[in-house]
C-alpha cells in the first residue's frame, strides 16, 4: 500500500530518535527505576534512549515481526464490537441505562448469535461492563461472561491491580486459555502507572505483553502531522524499549496510533473525516517497522443515538475504510465512542458493512450466448423468467434485513420502523442463541466469582 498521504516517515524517525535521546522518557515507580539503572541514563526522572539503542530495537521490532507491510485485498469490512461500554441503550424506551449483569449477558447473547450467522462479518466481544459488579472485579466478570457464552473465548489483558491480575489468571487457567497483559504508558513520554507495573510483573514470568499508547493531536501531543507522528513512534518504541530492559521478552510490537482531537468534548475523534487519513498515515508508519496495518476504529462515532447522524458517520467511514484497504473495524453496535451498547446500532452496522460488502462483485465472461438470450427475453416481452435471471438473480441484487425496498405506495409514514425492525430482530437474535459452558469448568468459574465477589464486596 502506498504512503498516500506523503508522509516523510524517514524524517519522523529522525525526530523520534531525537525526542528518546534529548528529551527522553519520564518513568515512574521502584521496579522500573531499579530495571533501567545504569542501563539508560536518568535525569530529572526522565530516561534518556541513545539513537544506536534506539536503532537497534527498531531493527529488533522488523526482525521479530515484520514481513510484508503490504495488505492484501480481502472480502471486507469486518467489525467488531468493543467490551468497556459502561451503558446501553434500551430500545424498548430509547433511554441510555447502566449496564447491569443481566443485560450484559443477554446483549453478549445477541452478540454472537450475530457473529455466529453472518459468515465471519463480526468478531464478537462481550457486551460491556457490569455496573453492579464491585470495580475491582469488572474486568474479571467481562472476561467470565465471555468463558461462559463464547465457543472458543480468547485472553484478557486489561487488570484493575495484582490481585484482579491474579483472579483473571486463575481464569485463564480453568479455561485452559492463554494469558496477556496490556501496557497502556500515557502521553505525553511517560511510562509507569499500574499497567506498566503489572505488566513487568507479569511480563518477566513469561506472560505476553502488548504496548499501546494512545496520544491525541493538539491535547497530548504537538498539534502537527509530522511531530505528532514523531512523538507517537517516540513513546511507543521507548515503551517497547524500556520493557525489554526490564527484562520482559515477550513484548509485542507497538500500536502505533494517534488520535484526532474532538474539541467540543475533549476526547478523541473517530469518525472525523479527516481520522481515514490517520489511518492511512499510521500504515506507512508501521511499514517503517515492517508491520502491516489493515484495521482501525472507523465505528466508533461521537453520535449517542442509533440516528441518522451515527448511520451518517459509520457508513461514510466505513466506505471511506473500505476504499483503502482497512478490512477491520472497531465500533460495531457502539454509541458515543465506546461508551454505549446499542443492539439497534448493532443490527444496523451489521447492515452496513453488509451493503459495503455487496459491491465486491466478480465480472465472469458470458455463459451463454448473447443473441439467443436476447431473443428469449424479447419473445418474453422481459428478462425476469429467463433461467439466467433465476440463475443469477442473488448475485444482481442485495437483500437487505432492515432497509425498506418496497414500493412508494406501501409506505405508511412512519418513521422508526427501522428501528423497530432493528429492535425486533435483535430481540429474537439474542433469544435464539444457545451456547453456555455446562461443564466442570463452568462450575470452577462460578465458585471463582463467587469468592471474588464476596472479597470485594
Amino acid at each position: 500500500m502506498t504512503n498516500a498521504y506523503q508522509l516523510d516517515v524517514s524524517r519522523i524517525w529522525d525526530d523520534a530518535v531525537r525526542v528518546l535521546d534529548e528529551v527522553g522518557i519520564e518513568i515512574g515507580g521502584e521496579v522500573l527505576t531499579r530495571a533501567v539503572e545504569g542501563v539508560f541514563p536518568i535525569e530529572n526522572g526522565r530516561v534518556r534512549i541513545a539513537p544506536d539503542i534506539a536503532t537497534q530495537y527498531a531493527d529488533e521490532i522488523r526482525d521479530r515481526f515484520g514481513g510484508s507491510a503490504e495488505v492484501e485485498p480481502v472480502h471486507a469490512p469486518r467489525l467488531y464490537n468493543l467490551p468497556l461500554n459502561p451503558y446501553w441503550l434500551d430500545p424498548s424506551d430509547g433511554q441510555i441505562k447502566p449496564n447491569d449483569l443481566e443485560t450484559v449477558v443477554r446483549n453478549t447473547k445477541l452478540i454472537y448469535q450475530v457473529a455466529s450467522e453472518c459468515d465471519g462479518l463480526l468478531g464478537p466481544s462481550v457486551a460491556g461492563v457490569p455496573q453492579d459488579i464491585p470495580a475491582e472485579i469488572q474486568f474479571l466478570m467481562i472476561y467470565a461472561i465471555e468463558c461462559m457464552y463464547a465457543p472458543h473465548p480468547g485472553a484478557w489483558g486489561l487488570m484493575h491491580s495484582r490481585r484482579s491480575m491474579e483472579l483473571i489468571f486463575e481464569v485463564a487457567d480453568i479455561m485452559g486459555a492463554g494469558k496477556m497483559i496490556c501496557a497502556e504508558p500515557i502521553s505525553p513520554l511517560r511510562f509507569g502507572g499500574q499497567s506498566v507495573d503489572l505488566a513487568i510483573e507479569a511480563g518477566r514470568t513469561g506472560v505476553p505483553v502488548t504496548v499501546d499508547c494512545m496520544p491525541v493531536f493538539g491535547v497530548t501531543a504537538p498539534a502537527d502531522w509530522h511531530m505528532g507522528w514523531a512523538q507517537s513512534v517516540a513513546e511507543n518504541l521507548g515503551a517497547y524499549i524500556l520493557l525489554r530492559a526490564c527484562g520482559v521478552e515477550r513484548v509485542g510490537p507497538p500500536s502505533f496510533r494517534l488520535f484526532l482531537p474532538n474539541p467540543s468534548a475533549m476526547t478523541p475523534y473517530f469518525s472525523a473525516p479527516q481520522h481515514v487519513a490517520v489511518l492511512c498515515m499510521r500504515r506507512a508508519v508501521r511499514a517503517f517497522f515492517g508491520l502491516p496495518t489493515d484495521g482501525g476504529e472507523v465505528m466508533l462515532v461521537a453520535s449517542k443515538a442509533p440516528d441518522a447522524q451515527a448511520a451518517m458517520e459509520k457508513a461514510a467511514c466505513c466506505t471511506l475504510a473500505k476504499a483503502h484497504g482497512f478490512r477491520h473495524l472497531e465500533g460495531a453496535g457502539m454509541l458515543w465512542i465506546d461508551e454505549v451498547f446499542s443492539p439497534q446500532q448493532l443490527m444496523i452496522d451489521v447492515e452496513i458493512a453488509q451493503f459495503i460488502r455487496a459491491t465486491d462483485v466478480s465480472v465472469a465472461p458470458p455463459s451463454g450466448d448473447i443473441t439467443a438470450e436476447i431473443r428469449t427475453g424479447l419473445d418474453a416481452g422481459s428478462f425476469l423468467g429467463s433461467e439466467l435471471m433465476l440463475e443469477r438473480f442473488r448475485e444482481l441484487t442485495w437483500d437487505a434485513t432492515l432497509s425498506d425496498l418496497a414500493p412508494r405506495g406501501s409506505w405508511d409514514g412512519d418513521h422508526t420502523t427501522l428501528l423497530k425492525r432493528a429492535a425486533d430482530l435483535a430481540r429474537a437474535k439474542a433469544d435464539a442463541y444457545t451456547y453456555e459452558l455446562t461443564d466442570h469448568r463452568r462450575e470452577a468459574l462460578d465458585t471463582l466469582i463467587a469468592r471474588a465477589r464476596s472479597e470485594f464486596a
